[in-house]
């Protein structure tokens, strides 16, 4: 559900932003992460790990920027594991609410109107997504402003 939510949300500002079900591996698919837009390679999970920092030390080897989107009580998990290994100050970690909401917020011109419209369109985007790329239903949002 977070990488179909971070995917709603880049396919609002990029429409061509290559989108995988949440169980496709990135190793033998050949990305860097679960979302790679220029030299940044994103990653979504809700239990950073050492396997998840090791694909971000590749991921800065290979030339990209590594951007870990968790949820937010992991997010100080991230950051030590990443300091642990020695690279904190080369990638970075945002909290899924965080970056949602700055969006709608952003988007939506700070005004209730237009940020009720813009989770809509943040909703709908995530439904499709579903639809096409997921096999669970259930994962779908029920929302009406």
């Amino acid at each position: 559900m977070l990488q179909q939510l971070v995917a709603a949300k880049l396919s609002i500002i990029m429409p061509e932003v290559e989108i995988n079900g949440a169980s496709v591996a990135d190793d033998p698919t050949g990305r860097g992460g679960d979302f790679n837009i220029g030299d940044t390679a994103i990653h979504c999970t809700t239990a950073p790990a050492t396997l998840l920092m090791e694909k971000c030390q590749r991921n800065i080897k290979n030339g990209l920027h590594p951007i870990i989107i968790t949820v937010k009580d992991r997010v100080k998990t991230a950051w030590d594991l990443a300091a642990d290994m020695g690279f904190a100050e080369r990638l970075e970690v945002w909290d899924i609410q965080s970056f949602l909401s700055t969006n709608v917020h952003e988007h939506g011109h700070f005004s209730q109107d237009e940020r009720k419209t813009m989770l809509t369109d943040l909703v709908t985007s995530y439904n499709k997504i579903i639809d096409t790329y997921e096999t669970d239903p259930s994962l779908r949002i029920e929302y009406s402003n």
